[in-house]
């Protein structure tokens, strides 16, 4: 599933929720007040908008406390871009629900839109101070969540984030006094208790979570080792043994941080290099930050806070008869991991690697694929973009060479069977023109192309 179809199904599911509300709001007043009025109508429509908000941001908390039931059938990856559209879904939906409930108040008070409505700040309605009081706190979360990533302190941005629960509490507080006289009717009872309740062993269950992650997750450095000019492997150890990661598949990740002796670093998510029958646990990284290029200066027994496994991007040597992996630079991590487990489990699936590098020296573990061609049915083929087609390296008869950039032509020389199931890892608009040369190029279709979307 791509990133775009999960945009798709959000903003149909959106429309759908909006009409449903609309049908529901009729019903509602042809069956209580037998006709439709203006006023009525929009206030209607204004609780089931504040409702869905209230909804909304319950299903925005679950979606942040990783669960491994959610994550496991969407992939951390595709769960953050979901509770990423679903924030700007819901900071709509209670902006709407906030200018429904002015218009309301402008028809009740002469019809002249009344602005004062939505600033409205005094104690003498404690109901109205209170749902304001969310909403513009709403207003200052969810774009500096969207937008601060990288222009402010993580610090900052990320608990920025906590502000959400304070501001989910305040909506119930404020449903409940907009409503008190029929707040406890058995309708909004089963709706507010549940979604309450929900809330409630969210929270609960997220301060759980922080207060296990140090004690089951920590590991210790073993070697870093240096695979090319500018990319290392990071080896951690766990002396209490593999613990959540003993059970991990092949092309998972990892969220890791490191402890410089007085604090924690940023999480940075990296894909596990090493096999799933590995007890250490090995991470292939590039250097292309601050953090990253610190990662060969780490010593042996340094602190690293390692949470996971993370990631659906896995293969079936069951299922899949031929399994085509296209990896730009760094991206070959994820194929590293399935590539050894193949061979540890002897798989006997056809399959094709497309390593795509800029020159033969930055090609990273490649004495160990190119070994690997020799005990499971594995033809790589290495695309070399600086790098002219007379100066190739010599091929042999599982390691071939193309100069230049992947194209759809390459690919095709190189498939055999036209169901082969695709796997794509590398830089985003390496990704983006690979994906699109296959399906014009070939007519494979997206569904069949598995991309690791990851991002932080």
């Amino acid at each position: 599933m791509t990133g775009k179809n999960i945009r798709k199904i959000v903003y149909v599911t959106a429309a759908l929720l909006a009409v449903a509300a609309g049908i529901a709001a009729a019903v509602y007043l042809r069956k209580f007040h037998g006709k439709l009025s203006p006023i009525d109508l929009a206030g209607s429509l204004a609780d089931l908008l504040g409702f869905c908000g209230l909804l909304g941001f319950v299903l925005m908390v679950a979606l942040g406390t990783r669960f491994h039931w959610i994550e496991r059938f969407l992939g951390l990856d595709r769960v953050y871009r979901i509770h990423k559209i679903l924030g700007v879904a819901v900071l709509f939906t209670l902006i709407c629900h906030a200018l429904l409930r002015t218009l309301v108040f402008s028809m009740l008070h002469g019809g002249k839109w009344a602005w004062s409505f939505l600033f409205y700040f005094s104690t003498r309605d404690s109901a109205l101070l209170i749902g304001h009081l969310a909403l513009y706190t709403l207003l200052l979360v969810v774009p500096l969540a969207i937008f601060g990533r990288h222009r402010i302190s993580y610090w900052l941005w990320k608990n920025s984030h906590y502000l959400v629960y304070p501001v989910v509490a305040l909506g119930f507080v404020h449903a409940w006094l907009e409503q008190k006289n029929r707040f406890a009717s058995p309708s909004n009872l089963a709706l507010f208790i549940p979604a309450g309740g929900i809330l409630i062993f969210l929270s609960v269950y997220r301060l759980m979570a922080a207060y296990r992650l140090k004690r089951r997750a920590t590991w210790m450095v073993a070697d870093v080792v240096r695979e090319t000019n500018d990319t290392s492997t990071l080896v951690l150890e766990r002396p209490q043994g593999p613990g959540p990661f003993e059970h991990r598949k092949a092309g998972q990740f990892a969220i890791i941080r490191v402890h410089d002796g007085r604090k924690w670093s940023q999480p940075h998510p990296f894909t596990i290099s090493a096999p799933p029958h590995s007890d250490k646990l090995h991470f292939t990284i590039k250097a292309a930050g601050k953090f990253t290029s610190a990662i060969p200066d780490l010593k042996s027994g340094t602190k690293v806070l390692c949470e996971g496994p993370y990631g659906i991007f896995s293969m079936d040597f069951e299922k899949e008869d031929e399994i085509v992996m296209i990896s730009g630079g760094v991206g070959i991590t994820p194929f590293l991991s399935s590539i050894k487990h193949a061979v540890k489990v002897s798989a006997k699936s056809r399959f094709v690697l497309f390593c795509c590098n800029k020159t033969y020296d930055d090609i990273i573990a490649r004495e160990e694929l190119h070994s690997a061609t020799n005990k499971i049915d594995l033809t790589i083929v290495h695309v070399l973009s600086k790098v002219r087609s007379g100066d190739l390296p010599k091929e042999e008869s599982n390691i071939r060479f193309e100069s230049g950039y992947l194209t759809g032509r390459i690919v095709s020389k190189y498939l055999s069977n036209p169901n082969a199931s695709f796997y794509l890892c590398g830089p985003p608009p390496m990704q983006a023109g690979v994906f699109k040369a296959l399906k014009e190029s070939l007519g494979i279709p997206s569904w069949r192309v598995r991309r690791e979307l990851f991002f932080y």
